[in-house]
This record gives structure tokens, sequence and C-alpha cells, in this order.
């Protein structure tokens, strides 16, 4: 098993390292600083995984200690701290970043402190027993209690005020990128349980992965060319029954791109706009001659035709993702609806 976590962690080091490069050679691409923090995340990280190494050979890593040193309680804190740089960057919630930070970061710090710097002796664990035997002991349960809440903290990520419309991530990226970070934190929690070596190298590979697939996206999915969505132009034979409704539908859909939004339905664009859903309805299908769902597909297409005219290698995944399609075979049968054709037979149209 030694050999094998050396390999795992050596290639660990390499991956970490070459993500870091990769990220940092394009951090200049987004207009925020999220490939630069992951960039020095990753290379922190892998200053971490060579250390690794040498405590494989001297027998002194995770697996072979006590149980949940406080080594290795609390200083995981300050590296889980460094898991909410990237997403709360790409994020930009609505609320003051510094009141998220002093929120989210506050309680960690507070743990930290205590754990460390206040000279609490801290009784050696070894096994289930011992712990038995212990946990009445204050150093014993607050090494539980900040392992418990370092787990917890691994699922507020999931509560970062999100909105689509000041952010260059899609609410499904920020879930995965959540779901990998609550993966790690379990298994963290694990290997301070039980210290199973297997368990250990898990850890090892879903780190090595979730760095991989960040850098993945960041250089292949994220960050599309937002070029201004065009006006969907209304029948002139249409009149308006209710013109202020519809004046406050255009600012919403034009101004706030709300057509964007992939959990956009009428029940919430009524919600937003503090209407009835019927009323909201109607004041788009006069205005229009279409329904809800036909008008929203309609200008979602028209920017993906739109896109492909200036670009026809643009990658249409993508593009379906950024006007707001979860599902590919949604996208795809709306385009073919509207133009008759699919989206390929378009590009090789437009090739000729």
């Amino acid at each position: 098993m030694k050999y094998i976590a050396t390999v795992l962690l050596t290639l660990m080091t390499i991956t970490l390292v070459t993500c870091g490069i990769l990220l940092w050679k394009r951090r200049k691409e987004p207009n925020d600083n999220s490939r630069t923090i992951q960039a020095v995340f990753s290379w922190f990280s892998a200053f971490f995984t060579l250390t690794f190494i040498s405590r494989t050979w001297t027998e002194t890593t995770t697996a072979d200690g006590a149980f949940f040193e406080p080594e290795h309680t609390f200083i995981p804190i300050f590296i889980q701290m460094c898991f909410f740089f990237y997403p709360l960057e790409v994020i930009r919630p609505s609320i003051s970043r510094t009141k998220v930070y002093a929120l989210l970061f506050s309680p960690l710090l507070l743990l930290v402190l205590i754990g460390m710097c206040t000279g609490i002796e801290y009784t050696p664990i070894y096994s289930l027993t011992d712990l038995q035997a212990h946990i009445g002991e204050f150093n014993v349960w607050f090494r539980l209690l900040s392992l418990t809440v370092m787990l917890f903290y691994c699922f507020t990520l999931l509560l970062v005020p999100y909105d689509w419309r000041k952010n260059s991530i899609s609410k499904q990226h920020i879930r995965i990128y959540a779901s990998g970070f609550c993966v790690i934190g379990l298994l963290h929690f694990a290997i301070q349980m039980t210290h199973a070596y297997w368990i250990v190298i898990a850890h090892q590979v879903a780190w090595m992965a979730f760095f991989v697939l960040i850098t993945y996206f960041e250089l292949n999915t994220r960050l599309l060319p937002q070029k201004s969505s065009p006006k969907f132009e209304t029948p002139n034979s249409m009149v308006s029954v209710s013109k202020s409704l519809w004046d406050r539908i255009i600012v919403a859909l034009d101004d706030e791109e709300k057509w964007r939004d992939a959990n956009l339905n009428l029940n919430t664009l009524s919600e937003y706009l503090n209407s009835n859903r019927t009323y909201v309805g109607d004041a788009i299908k006069q205005n229009t001659g279409l329904t809800f769902n036909e008008y929203i597909n309609r200008r979602r297409i028209n920017y993906v035709i739109e896109q492909l005219k200036l670009n026809p290698e643009i990658n249409i995944s993508k593009l379906f993702d950024f006007v707001g399609y979860t599902q590919r075979t949604t996208a795809v049968r709306n385009f073919q609806k509207i133009t008759g054709i699919t989206p390929a037979e378009f590009v090789e149209n437009i090739k000729k």
C-alpha cells in the first residue's frame, strides 16, 4: 500500500502543478480572479502532497497516527476555507462579499484559534475504545465538534446567494463543485475516524480528480462570449392590453436577461414582476402572438442562431447551456421546431 500511495501522491503532485500552470497561463481571459485563485490553490495543494510523500515513507501519515490529531483537525480547516475563494469569485453574490466571508470564515477561525493557540493538552486516541473512555474530556469532544463543523461547512456552499445575471457559471456547475467538495470532506472525516488506508487512497484520487475537472471546466466550458442579446421584435399588429406590464416584462427580459435563466417559467416571472401568471401570459400573447414558452424559446434559439452565424465553430452544447437549456435534447428539439433543421444542418449550411 505504501508504494501505491507514493505513486498516487507523485501523480497527484504532477497533476496539481500542471493544472496550476494551465490556469495561470490563461488567468487574464475572465474578468475575475477565478483562475488565479485556483492556480495558486493547486500549487498550494501540490506542496502538501510533497510533504505527504515524505511522511508515507517515514510512516507518519494520517493512516498510521492517532485519530483526529490536532494537526489533522485544525490545519484542514484552513485548506477548507481555500475551497470557498474560487466559487465565491465566479458566483459573485449580490450581497457584500465581505459579509459572506465573515459569515463563512468567522466560526472556522474561532475553532482554529481555540484549538491551536490556547495550550490545550490533547489526549491521543488510537481506537474506538479509547474514544469511548475519553469522550467526556474537553479536548476530545472539541476535536470531534471541529471535525463535524468542518464537514457541515462542505455543504454551506449551496447556501451562498446565487444571482445568475451577475456570474459566469451555471448553478449546475456550482452544485458539481460543491458535490466534489463534500466528497473530499467526507473522505477526510472517514480517514480521521478509521485510518483505513484505502480511504486515504480514495481521498487522494478524489482530490486529484476534483482539480482536473475544475481545470477542464475553466478552460473548455466556462465563459462564452457574452454579446448583447438580440431584441425580439414584436409584431406591429399586436396591441398591448397592459402596456405597463409589458414594459416591465421587456425590462426583465432585455435589461436583466432573465430569458437566460434556466429556472425561468411563467410562475417565476410572474412572481418576480409581482403579477398574476394569467396577466403576464396574456401580455406576452397579445404583444407577440406567442405563448410564454414559445416566446422564450424563440429568444433563446434566435441568440443561438446569431452566435452560430458569427462563429460556426462555437461549441453548440456550451451555447445551449448559456441561453438557459439544461437538456440538450430539449434545446435541439426547439431549434429544429423554429428553424426546420437541426443545429448540425444549420452549421453545414453556413459553411457552404
